[in-house]
């Protein structure tokens, strides 16, 4: 059994099911997360988690072997990851301003 099988199992018989969990993992993310301003970019990020899931699945139904889409779709969101940590520490991601708070430049 390799890695990916659960997710070929669930996903692999349709790309819509991949895609509606996805929509709805955005959905009750940004619903949990409502007071933060980061609720649709958590949501976005979990629903892209769940497309990748389902393209990767997808691949594998069609025949592409898990040894080339999966190092593939790690290599992306690794590139994702570091790239979004280090707009956060470099500050082109401003943190969140409370309501109330005068902006100090």
């Amino acid at each position: 059994m390799q890695v990916t099988d659960p997710a070929v199992h669930l996903f692999g018989m349709s790309t819509v099911i991949a895609a509606s969990a996805g929509y709805s993992a955005q959905t009750k993310m940004v619903g949990a997360w409502r007071r933060s301003p980061y609720a649709p970019l958590l949501g976005r990020l979990a629903a892209a988690i769940f497309w990748g899931c389902g393209s990767v699945a997808g691949l594998t139904v069609l025949g592409i072997p898990t040894a080339i889409t999966v190092p593939i779709a790690l290599t992306v969101l690794t590139v994702v990851t570091v790239v979004l940590a280090a707009a956060f520490a470099g500050g082109l991601i401003r943190p969140a301003r409370r309501p109330g708070l005068s902006a100090r430049t």
